[in-house]
């Protein structure tokens, strides 16, 4: 699917704000209501816009460590894979997991209240795959830059 430049204008307006009614994004980005009501559902229907969700800060929420944890398993075999990731996906502390090229398989993003819970969850982690080879965590310790805006957008449209 090809996206315009109004299209681009339609996506910013949604990722500051995706509770935005569709009048507020027609008036922000200078095209009536129906049109706009169309455009949005076209890129719902096209998988550009897969989700509206709410942001939540971890801290305030009680999740006061955030570790990116690179793994690397002891074998790139379907078994070995599918009980890993079977496992990320059936543990509520991973909130993201990519898979790499280089040195590591994985890349978890951790998020937990505390350096207790994260030595438990790695003790129970690590029982239930015996597939690890190695973990390296990394504890963040500020976040320079979050936004849930895409560079690509622009491009998109060349």
């Amino acid at each position: 699917m090809r996206i315009d430049a109004i299209d681009i204008k339609i996506l910013d307006t949604l990722l500051d704000d995706g509770r935005a009614s569709v009048e507020s994004v027609a008036e922000r980005i200078g095209l009536s209501p129906t049109p706009t009501r169309r455009r949005i559902r076209r890129l719902e229907e096209e998988k550009i816009i897969t989700a509206y969700r709410a942001e939540v800060d971890p801290e305030q929420a009680g999740l006061e460590i955030r570790l990116h944890v690179l793994v690397k398993l002891q074998a790139r075999d379907r078994p070995t894979i599918e009980k890993f990731e079977k496992a990320v996906h059936e543990t509520p502390e991973v909130q993201s997991c990519d898979l790499l090229t280089g040195q590591y398989d994985y890349i978890l993003l951790i998020h937990l209240s505390s350096m207790k819970d994260y030595h438990r969850y790695l003790r129970q982690f690590l029982e239930n795959n015996g597939g690890i080879s190695s973990i390296e965590s990394n504890v963040v310790i500020g976040n320079i830059k979050r936004t849930p805006k895409f560079a690509f957008l622009e491009r998109m449209n060349k």
